[in-house]
């Protein structure tokens, strides 16, 4: 579960995002970043009713929550990023979630370039 001081909850903070932010799209998922003043990095997540039932939806907020999980330690610092999802997710599977995901953060110029 993702800390809460890397969460956006209020409207206000998405609509900043939408508003300030550029835009990455896949077949899936589409992210919206922005930088942010504070020190950490801060995920939202949309899932329109046009998705499907409440379970289905759900159920791709709990695969996107995870899939952003376990990449937050990859990913810089200081930004604000809004996963939404796409009508059709639900045909994905979590594997090809992750993968697109992971595209799109690349894409997006987010991946932390350490040298071990």
């Amino acid at each position: 579960m993702l800390k809460k001081a890397n969460r956006l909850k209020k409207r206000y903070q998405f609509n900043y995002v939408y508003r300030a932010g550029e835009h990455f799209s896949g077949k899936a998922i589409t992210l919206y970043v922005s930088p942010s003043k504070t020190k950490d990095i801060k995920v939202g997540f949309a899932v329109t009713k046009k998705i499907g039932h409440a379970t289905m939806r759900n159920l791709i907020k709990r695969r996107l929550r995870e899939i952003v999980y376990a990449e937050i330690p990859n990913l810089k610092q200081q930004y604000n990023i809004i996963v939404v999802a796409r009508e059709g997710i639900s045909e994905f599977t979590f594997f090809e979630l992750s993968c697109e995901f992971h595209k799109l953060i690349l894409k997006a110029g987010l991946v932390n370039e350490k040298i071990s």
